[in-house]
């Protein structure tokens, strides 16, 4: 993501929306990725945070107690105990990926830009609306540090509304936002 930032739209930007829509949705990966040679040194506070280790070590290994408890429920109900682990886990993440990869896609293709940013990133509503407000993207590569992604009246960010309740409940502290007089 922050090699993504420092080469929007370019030749060096792995899923660069230049090359099509496919390509910067899910075409990239089926390719060596030279920005994999950064990782350690653009996400290095990432690979020390024991959470995010503990996460990307336990991910698949997590999968099976939701699917344990998926069979279970099925088990206690009329639903297919297998077909809910089927939609549970394996069509979830195909899911879910898809509409991730939305915000490399869609959102460097088509909607509306705000704010100069550089490159041809978009706010998208229709993917605002499947990602909790990832989709406002022009916004975010204007204010790539900025917690808040709607940042319009009209812009619905869920995710932000989830930052403040976060902020309420004193589980969400150092909330970075742009300046008031950038944004318009």
């Amino acid at each position: 993501h922050r090699h993504h930032h420092i080469f929007s739209d370019t030749d060096a930007d792995h899923h660069n929306s230049r090359k099509g829509f496919w390509w910067s949705h899910m075409g990239w990966m089926f390719e060596p990725i030279p920005a994999m040679k950064t990782v350690p040194r653009l996400s290095g506070d990432l690979i020390r945070d024991p959470y995010y280790r503990w996460l990307n070590k336990y991910f698949l290994f997590l999968q099976i107690p939701l699917g344990i408890l998926l069979f279970w429920i099925g088990s206690l109900s009329d639903a297919s105990s297998w077909g809910l682990v089927l939609w549970g886990i394996p069509m979830r993440l195909v899911l879910v990926y898809h509409v991730t990869w939305l915000v490399n896609s869609a959102t460097h293709c088509w909607g509306s830009i705000h704010y100069e940013s550089g490159d041809s990133s978009r706010n998208n509503p229709w993917v605002a609306a499947l990602t909790f407000g990832e989709g406002w993207h022009n916004n975010h590569h204007a204010f790539p540090n900025s917690a808040r992604q709607g940042l319009l009246p009209s812009q619905f960010d869920l995710t932000w509304e989830h930052i403040k309740l976060l902020n309420s409940l004193g589980l969400a502290t150092k909330i970075r936002l742009p300046h008031h007089r950038k944004v318009s």
